[in-house]
C-alpha cells in the first residue's frame, strides 16, 4: 500500500517492486553493485540479471482458467490455497489475473534466489542506511522501555474476568508503540481511532490494487477505491500529526522526549543521496508512512496469532509464563528495573514459540515483484515487464523442510531437531533475506517478545467458548474473531499451573 508519495504502506521491505537493472539505482550508467549480503557477486546494473540454469523450461500454465477473469476469482477466494497448489505444477507457474499474466514463485529456493540473486531494486542507499542506523542494537535496547510501558499502559485496562477482542487490541497496542517508541509522539484518541476504523480499508485496498491487471482501474470510482483513498486521507493526518509531535517533550505536546534520538530525527538529519542536502518534508513523511505501516498491521497480526496458538496449547503458555516470570520486572509506578534487551536475549523457548508463530503465521499472504528485463530465475526464462507473485507462507508450510509443517511445535527450532533450526536458508524467511531484508527485523523481534512478557506476567489468557480465530486474507493475514478471557495472576500462581495440566 503506497502513501501520496507511492511509497509502500505494509512494509519497509518492499510489497511491489522492480528488480533488473532498470530499476537500480545509477542503472543508465552500468554501475557495479558489488556483493550483496549473501555474497552473491555483483553485476553490472545495465546487463540482465541471469541465475545459472541447464536449459529454460516452458513456464507451465495454471489449471482453472475462466474465462475474461482468468484466476483471479481463486487467488482472491482463497490466496494461501491457490499458492500452495500451484507447487505441484511447477517452481514457476503462470496465472492469469484478466488481460494480465503474472507468474507465480512457487519454489522456496526459487523465492530466495529471487529475493537474493535479483535484488537489485533497493531504495536511494543513504535512506536505507538511516533506516538501519535507527534499529542498531543500542537503538533498539533504549526502545525496549518505552515498549513496556506503551505495554503495560494498555493491559492495565483490563480487568480480571473480562473478555477482550484481541486483533482490535493488539492493532491498538501496535499503533501506541509505533507513535512513542519510533517518533517520540502520542496521537490524540480521535486519530488514533480513525486509524483503526480506516485500517481495514487501507488493507483491502492494497490487496485488490495489487492484483489490477490495468493501472488505470485504481482511478475508477469503484467501492474499493473509495474506500481506499479515504482510508489513506486518514493515514495523511495521522502521519501529519506525529510529524509535527514527534520527538516533543511531555509537557510540551504528549510525545516522550529524547527527541534526538526517534526516528523522525535520523531521518530529517539524513542526506539526500541525490543532492546530498537533508531529505525534504516529502521524503520524510513518505519514509515515516512506510515505517508507519511495517509496525502496525503486520505485528498487531503476529500477536494476536501468538494469542491464538497460546490459547489452543495451554501447556506451551504455561512454559512460556514460567519463563516470563523469571524476568526483571519493574515497579507499578514503572520504577525499579524493568526489561532489557539483554534480559530479552536470555529467553530461548520465548525465542522458539515467537519464531514458530512467524512461521506458520507469515503476516503477508503474496508479495509482488515485477521484471525490469529479462530474467533466469533458475531454468525458466521470465520476460520484461512480467509480475512476480511469490508468497513466504509457502516456504514456511513445506513438508519437505518443516515435519508435519502445520503442526505448532516450538521445540522443531531446537538445535538437535531435523527440519527445524537446520531446514536450510530457504525454510524460515519472516522478514525477507538479501538486500531487502526488513531493516526493523531486530526491532520486531524485541516488540514482540516485549509485548508477549508484559501480558503474560499480567494475565492469563483463557479461551472463550464458541470463539476461535479465522484465516482471513486482507492484504495481511489476519486471526479475526479471536476473543480471549483474563484472569489475574501472579509469577508463578495456580493459573499457570494449571494451564499446564488442563490439556495431556
Amino acid at each position: 500500500m503506497a502513501g501520496r508519495s507511492g511509497r509502500p504502506f505494509l512494509t519497509p521491505c518492499g510489497d511491489v517492486r522492480r528488480f533488473g537493472a532498470s530499476g537500480a539505482p545509477g542503472a543508465e550508467r552500468g554501475e557495479l553493485s558489488g556483493p550483496d549480503p549473501e555474497g552473491t557477486p555483483r553485476r553490472p546494473r545495465g546487463d540482465t540479471v541471469t541465475v545459472p540454469h541447464h536449459a529454460h523450461r516452458t513456464i507451465p500454465h495454471a489449471p482453472g482458467l475462466i474465462p475474461v477473469l482468468g484466476h483471479a476469482p481463486a487467488l482472491l477466494r482463497d490466496p494461501l490455497g491457490f499458492i500452495g497448489a500451484l507447487g505441484r505444477v511447477g517452481g514457476v507457474v503462470r496465472v492469469r489475473l484478466g488481460p494480465r499474466t503474472v507468474c507465480v514463485v512457487t519454489d522456496p529456493a526459487l523465492v530466495h534466489t529471487l529475493l537474493v540473486g535479483l535484488a537489485h531494486d533497493c531504495p536511494p542507499q543513504g535512506v536505507r542506511d538511516t533506516l538501519r542506523a535507527a534499529f542498531t542494537a543500542e537503538r533498539v535496547a533504549s526502545c525496549v522501555p518505552v515498549v513496556e510501558e506503551v505495554t503495560r499502559e494498555r493491559v492495565g485496562r483490563w480487568r480480571h474476568g473480562h473478555v477482550i477482542d484481541v486483533a482490535r487490541e493488539m492493532n491498538h497496542l501496535a499503533l501506541e508503540i509505533v507513535t512513542r517508541a519510533l517518533f517520540g509522539a502520542r496521537l490524540r484518541a480521535d486519530s488514533a481511532l480513525a486509524f483503526h476504523r480506516a485500517l481495514p480499508d487501507l488493507v483491502r485496498g492494497q490487496l485488490v490494487r495489487s492484483l489490477y491487471p490495468h493501472r488505470a482501474l485504481a482511478r475508477l470510482p469503484l467501492p474499493v477505491n473509495r474506500g481506499y483513498d479515504a482510508a489513506l486521507a486518514v493515514l495523511d493526518r495521522v502521519v501529519d500529526q506525529t510529524l509535527a509531535r514527534g520527538g516533543q517533550s511531555n509537557g510540551d505536546g504528549g510525545g516522550d522526549g529524547d527527541g534526538e534520538r526517534t526516528l523522525l530525527a535520523l531521518l530529517r538529519a539524513t542526506p539526500d543521496p541525490a543532492t546530498g542536502s537533508p531529505l525534504d518534508e516529502a521524503a520524510v513523511r513518505s519514509e515515516a508512512i512506510t515505517m508507519f505501516g511495517a509496525g502496525t498491521e503486520p505485528v498487531a497480526t503476529t500477536l494476536t496469532w501468538l494469542f491464538h496458538e497460546l490459547l489452543r496449547h495451554p501447556r506451551v503458555c504455561a512454559r512460556l509464563m514460567a519463563e516470563l516470570d523469571g524476568l526483571p520486572r519493574a515497579a507499578p509506578d514503572g520504577s525499579g528495573d524493568g526489561l532489557t534487551l539483554d534480559a530479552l536475549g536470555r529467553l530461548p523457548y520465548t525465542a522458539r514459540v515467537l519464531r514458530e508463530v512467524t512461521r506458520l503465521h507469515a503476516p503477508h499472504a503474496f508479495l509482488l515483484r515485477t521484471a525490469a528485463r529479462d530474467v533466469d530465475l533458475g531454468p525458466y526464462r521470465v520476460p520484461a515487464g512480467t509480475g512476480l507473485l511469490y508468497s513466504l507462507t509457502a516456504p514456511h508450510r513445506d513438508p519437505a523442510h518443516h515435519r508435519d509443517p502445520l503442526r505448532f511445535d516450538p521445540d522443531r527450532w531446537l538445535a538437535d531437531r531435523p527440519g527445524g533450526a537446520a531446514a536450510g536458508p530457504h525454510a524460515f524467511l519472516p522478514f525477507g533475506v538479501g538486500e531487502h531484508r526488513c531493516v526493523g527485523e531486530t526491532f520486531a523481534w524485541a516488540e514482540l517478545a516485549v509485548v508477549a512478557a508484559t501480558v503474560l506476567r499480567a494475565w492469563q489468557p483463557l479461551p472463550v467458548a464458541g470463539s476461535h480465530a479465522r484465516e482471513v486474507v486482507s492484504g495481511t493475514v489476519q486471526a479475526q474473531g479471536l476473543s480471549m478471557a483474563l484472569a489475574a495472576r501472579t509469577p508463578g500462581g495456580p493459573a499457570a499451573t494449571e494451564a499446564a495440566e488442563a490439556t495431556p
